[in-house]
């Protein structure tokens, strides 16, 4: 399984862990089954360190992001939330912030900031905004 999901209710957290050569569907499927749980978690980790991400475009990030787009209906549930990613690799990172370009020109209510090491990440999540 490429991508495998662990809950921390405590922080309101949903960890995303992905490995082996992901397919956009894969990742297309993961964002869908996140946004229609019946409770959503305020704050999403996506650890793509292990993941390989060759198959991927950039175009494919702007269809990630129509993704989140068809669940505006629910972004008032995640006002407050934040995402974030941590990517090891250059082409990950690349990816990622390609991402966030869309999140930014689509104006979601939710803070997507890319990173390099977990630690970082995880207490960027910690924090009150």
């Amino acid at each position: 399984m490429p991508i495998t999901s662990q809950v921390d209710k405590t922080k309101e957290l949903i960890i995303y862990t992905l490995t082996e050569e992901l397919t956009l569907g894969e990742i297309q499927s993961t964002i869908k089954s996140f946004w229609e749980a019946h409770e959503l978690m305020l704050n999403a980790l996506w650890d793509a360190r292990s993941a390989k991400l060759t198959n991927l475009k950039s175009s494919d990030m702007e269809t990630v992001a129509a993704i989140v787009g068809q669940y505006a209906h629910r972004f008032e549930e995640r006002k407050a939330g934040k995402t974030a990613v941590v990517a090891s690799s250059d082409l990950q990172y690349g990816l990622s912030r390609i991402l966030g370009t869309f999140y930014e020109i689509e104006d979601f209510p939710t803070q997507l900031k890319i990173f390099r090491e977990m630690e970082e990440a995880l207490g960027w999540l910690d924090q009150d905004d």
